[in-house]
């Protein structure tokens, strides 16, 4: 079925202009609020539902199983804009709303400024909204709500409770997509064993919270920091050369002489940088290691890049 037209010259609720066809003849009469500024009509998110005498109930129930398929707060809000300009509506934002023209009804969802449907209010269309739009408002909240939870659950599968970090499983996921021009480094707590003797297992969980957060900070979005093992952390920085990494490293390492905890004062960084090559991520993650023990075996707080001529 053709969709209908979407330029602004038939957008309204009052036009008649070519996607007066899709529209029952009910429908089409009662269009006739005029068009505020700022309104807008959305971007379809189902299809078209054939005209009907009454078509509420077929553009509800097709608005409701696109509802059910929607895998975002975004492809949600699209869809109840759909619904509300199927129903003969449209949007215009509240603060450039005439009252008597739009239904009390936010339905940005959160995701925008508030948003108010508009339609004449004698018309059939606005006894329809203020029937059908309150429910359909609330189970899109509900299925936002829903895919929040899931995001959130999905989130805590891959992330250390402790540092915030990407466990190994999912950092190791990460790292079997990286591409050849990418780099990696492993980083090394010095003297970290030190503080849970001294001081107890709780320190050490509040050094390793404190490393943590610092990554989370220092990094890119695109990069991936994980906790590789106890006190081992990675990192994957996507289209930087292993030089520029280490130059990042070199700034860590200052942030953390000044940041670490009391307790962490004799805890350095001992990190290991190469390039990932053809071989593969895990090849650079190796490369990365040895580079790191040489960190280490060179008297610790070093940053050492991998030898690519090896």
């Amino acid at each position: 079925m053709t969709e209908p037209n979407t330029t602004s010259g038939a957008d309204g609720p009052g036009s008649s202009g070519q996607d007066a066809p899709f529209w029952p003849p009910a429908v089409q009469a009662a269009r006739r609020a005029p068009v505020p500024r700022g309104a807008s009509r959305p971007a379809r998110a189902y299809p078209v539902v054939a005209e009907q005498d009454d078509a509420v109930s077929g553009t509800q129930a097709a608005a409701l199983r696109a509802l059910l398929r929607a895998t975002s707060a975004d492809q949600v809000a699209q869809v109840l804009a759909t619904f509300i300009n199927d129903l003969g509506a449209g949007l215009v934002p509240a603060r450039l709303a005439d009252p008597a023209n739009t239904l009390p009804v936010d339905v940005s969802l959160g995701l925008s400024e508030p948003l108010l449907p508009y339609a004449n209010p004698v018309s059939v269309v606005a006894m329809r909204l203020a029937r059908v739009l309150p429910e359909m408002v609330e189970d899109a909240r509900l299925v936002i709500m829903r895919l929040q939870g899931e995001v959130q659950s999905a989130d805590e599968a891959t992330r250390d409770p402790l540092t915030g970090l990407l466990t190994r499983r999912a950092w190791m996921r990460r790292l079997a997509e990286a591409a050849a021009g990418d780099s990696v480094c492993l980083i090394d707590l010095d003297q970290f064993k030190s503080v849970n003797d001294r001081d107890g297992h709780s320190a050490g969980d509040s050094v390793l919270k404190a490393i943590g957060a610092l990554l989370l900070r220092s990094f890119r979005q695109d990069d991936s920091c994980g906790r590789y093992g106890g006190d081992e952390l990675t990192c994957l920085t996507p289209r930087l050369s292993a030089q520029a990494l280490v130059q990042r490293c070199e700034v860590l390492r200052a942030q953390w002489e000044q940041q670490r905890p009391e307790c962490a004062a004799a805890v350095g960084l001992s990190i290991g940088v190469a390039t990932v090559t053809a071989e593969g991520g895990r090849a650079a993650l190796q490369s990365a290691d040895e580079a790191m023990y040489r960190a280490k075996g060179a008297g610790r707080g070093l940053t050492v890049i991998a030898d690519e001529s090896t």
